[in-house]
C-alpha cells in the first residue's frame, strides 16, 4: 500500500503534524518578507495595518525552495507520494508551484485545488487525513475533495476598498464609485474561475451586506445539518459575531460554525473591516 502524505500552505491555517505538511505563504511589509505562521501570525499582520493606515503588505506563494525542502522531507520520513491541497488558483500559483517542486524532487503528487482557502482548505485537509488513515487510495481521496470543493462557496465583504484596489483584486474606478456611493461589495470566490474575486452584490449598509452573506447560503441549500460553516474576519470581532448571530438565527444554534481571524494573506487585500464567510459540505 502507498504510504501517502499531505502538503498544504498556511492558508489552511495548520501545523504541521504527522503525515501533513504545512508550507508557510509569504507576507511582505515594507520590503520585509516574512513566513506566514512561522515569522508572523495574522493578528500581528493586521495591527500592523490598523497602525499604520499606510502599510499595505503585500502577499506571494511559498518560495520554491520551502516546496522542495518540504518534499525532501516527506520523501525521507518514506512517503510513496503527495497529496497536495492548495489555496485557490485564482488567488495564488502555489499550486502550479507545487506540481514544479514535485517534478525536481522525484516524487508523484496529486493536486486538489481547494478554490478557497481558510475553514474550507482546513476542512478538506482534515477530511483527507480521514481518508487516508482509512486507507483510501489516492484517486479516490482526490475526487472526495473536489466534489466537496464544489459545495464549498467564500463569500467576503470589506469596508475598506484600498487594498483590493491596490493588490489589483478590483479595478480603482470599482473603488472609487464604492466610496462616493457608500456601497458596501459584498463578493464570491469563482469556483469556475479557480476561485478569483467576483462580485456577488451591492449593500448599503453591512446589515444589509451581511443579509445578501445569508441569502447566498439559503440559495445553495445550506443547512445545520449537512454544512460547516466559517466566519473569519480583520480586526472586525462585533461585526462577525452579529453575523454568526444571524447565521444561527436563520438556520439554527446547532450549526457548526468556526471563528477567528483570517488568514493574513487573505486579511491583507480585505483590509481592516474585512469579514469573510464560508460553507462547505461535510
Amino acid at each position: 500500500m502507498s504510504k501517502i502524505a499531505i502538503l498544504a500552505d498556511s492558508g489552511c491555517q495548520l501545523n504541521s503534524r504527522e503525515g501533513l505538511y504545512i508550507v508557510p505563504l509569504l507576507v511582505t511589509i515594507n520590503e520585509d518578507s516574512y513566513l506566514d505562521g512561522i515569522d508572523i501570525d495574522s493578528a500581528q499582520v493586521f495591527e500592523k495595518m490598523k497602525n499604520d493606515p499606510m502599510c499595505m503588505p503585500k502577499t506571494s506563494q511559498p518560495t520554491s525552495g520551502d516546496l522542495v525542502s518540504a518534499m525532501e522531507k516527506i520523501k525521507d520520513a518514506g512517503y510513496d507520494m503527495i497529496l497536495g491541497i492548495s489555496i485557490a488558483t485564482g488567488l495564488s500559483s502555489t499550486l502550479s508551484g507545487m506540481q514544479l517542486a514535485a517534478d525536481m524532487v522525484g516524487i508523484p503528487i496529486t493536486l486538489v485545488d481547494s478554490k478557497g482557502t481558510a475553514g474550507n482548505q482546513r476542512y478538506l485537509v482534515e477530511v483527507a487525513e480521514s481518508c487516508i488513515a482509512k486507507g483510501m487510495p489516492i484517486e479516490a481521496i482526490k475526487e472526495t475533495l473536489d466534489t466537496l470543493v464544489e459545495t464549498s462557496a467564500t463569500v467576503i465583504m470589506a469596508s475598506n476598498l484600498d487594498h483590493l484596489k491596490r493588490g489589483g483584486r478590483i479595478t480603482p474606478a470599482v473603488a472609487l464609485l464604492a466610496g462616493m456611493l457608500k456601497i458596501v461589495p459584498v463578493m464570491k470566490l469563482n469556483n469556475a474561475l479557480g476561485g478569483k474575486i467576483d462580485t456577488l452584490a451591492k449593500a448599503r449598509t453591512q446589515k444589509k451586506a451581511r443579509m445578501v452573506m445569508i441569502e447566498d447560503m439559503q440559495a445553495h441549500g445550506v443547512n445545520a445539518k449537512d454544512y460547516k460553516i466559517t466566519v473569519e474576519h480583520v480586526l472586525c470581532e462585533e461585526e462577525a459575531k452579529a453575523l454568526v448571530d444571524e447565521i444561527k438565527g436563520h438556520f439554527g444554534k446547532e450549526i457548526d460554525i468556526q471563528f477567528g481571524l483570517l488568514p493574513s494573506v487573505v486579511g491583507v487585500h480585505m483590509g481592516i473591516g474585512g469579514l469573510g464567510l464560508q460553507y462547505i459540505h461535510k
